[in-house]
């Protein structure tokens, strides 16, 4: 009888202990079970009445789980991402084979840095003494310096590959860029230097007599050239044409100058490009930028520039061979049928339009760096290991 009375009062309190701790799970936890259920159902509904919405928007976010260990996984997410870089940048410098150092001795130098190469500058302002940057493209390291400070016999030549950027557009640039030529040639013959390419804003009437005596062709070092303007020496074998590339140097723009200009871009359909004293002008690529069309005066301006052996399609011949979609005119008296045709373009039409152009302008200097950096290593890197 006591064996049995014992057996009940033992299953009365493990009955106890049960319901204690279901009438416990169900205080504790029941409560945050039914609350995301309930909201679930109102967002199925989508037709809850605002205040019904508002509490159960609450009581959502009443429900959220706080986790503490939050901020550290996060943290932790952050550093293996960092971690990840630095090997992949360490395991990309390892494999570099070439490495090239590109001196910017004219503003043009920034339009195949931060727009071609699309690199960064440090420090970033602008008007610093000395600037520099690095960029890896394939197998082949670049660095590029600039600014005031960058001058002849001051600064560390480290590497046996050197492109050069001078201005020879005037005369007065045509004496500052001689003596980087004849700095260039003296380490050249001093074995310091092994291989020199030379970007160069030649001049508007493509009169470039002056740079001919350092060609390597004609006995002198310089194994490669890049003009600006369609000169009529580009073979595409030695000398290649180079873009004029938007306005990088405006010593008399200011912030507000600026950004008027660029909202006018941004707000235009079409922008007017003539000639000046070069077919070629800055407005072109400026204008690309922001996806407003060129209509350009497709003529030849005077002087020496024109067709070449390799291309006869004068003037912008490296902007027409690779399709760029402008609007060419012979004629000013062709603009009125021009606009009278943009009347009939729907809004639709012409934001597609500038979407394919914007398109073309970040193909153009991809293409650009491409031919560029092939060129480099196909003419005198593939045998350097400097």
């Amino acid at each position: 009888m006591r064996l049995t009375r014992k057996r009940l009062c033992s299953f009365l309190i493990a009955l106890y202990c049960l319901f204690s701790l279901y009438a416990a799970y169900h205080v504790f936890f029941g409560r945050r079970r039914r609350a995301p259920a309930a909201s679930s159902r109102g967002l199925r509904k989508g037709v809850a009445p605002a205040r019904e919405r508002r509490g159960r928007e609450q009581s959502t976010l009443g429900s959220e789980e706080w986790n503490p260990w939050e901020g550290d996984e996060k943290n932790e997410q952050q550093h293996r991402f960092k971690t990840s870089l630095q090997i992949l940048n360490k395991s990309t410098k390892g494999k570099t084979d070439f490495h090239v150092q590109i001196w910017g001795k004219a503003a043009i130098g920034l339009y195949l840095w931060e727009h071609i190469f699309e690199g960064l500058l440090d420090p970033t302002d602008v008007t610093a003494q000395w600037r520099e940057g690095n960029s890896v493209v394939g197998r082949t390291h670049y660095s590029f310096i600039t600014g005031p400070a960058v001058v002849p016999g001051y600064f560390p030549v480290g590497v046996n590959n050197v492109v050069l950027i001078l201005n020879g557009r005037e005369k007065a640039k045509v004496f500052y860029a001689t003596q980087w030529l004849l700095y260039a040639q003296n380490l050249v013959q001093t074995q310091k230097l092994q291989h020199l390419a030379v970007v160069l804003l030649g001049n508007e009437h493509c009169h470039n007599e002056w740079i001919s005596q350092f060609l390597k062709r004609n006995g002198g070092f310089v194994e490669l050239l890049f003009i600006i303007y369609d000169s009529p020496w580009i073979n595409d074998m030695d000398i290649f044409q180079w873009p004029l590339g938007v306005a990088t140097w405006q010593p008399q723009e200011t912030n507000e100058s600026l950004k008027n200009y660029q909202d006018a871009l941004l707000q235009s359909d079409l922008t007017l490009c003539p000639v000046g004293v070069n077919t070629e002008c800055y407005r072109i690529y400026e204008a690309c930028s922001y996806g407003s069309v060129p209509v350009v005066e497709d003529i030849m301006t005077a002087g020496s520039c024109g067709n070449t052996s390799v291309n006869h399609n004068a003037p912008l011949q490296l902007l027409k061979s690779m399709d760029a979609p402008f609007i060419f005119i012979k004629n000013w008296n062709e603009l009125p049928a021009i606009l009278e045709k943009e009347k009939t373009l729907i809004l639709q039409e012409k934001i597609q339009r500038r979407k394919m152009l914007l398109h073309w302008y970040q193909h153009f200097k991809t293409e650009l760096k491409m031919r560029f950096t092939n060129i480099l290593e196909s003419s005198f890197l593939m045998n350097n290991k400097g």
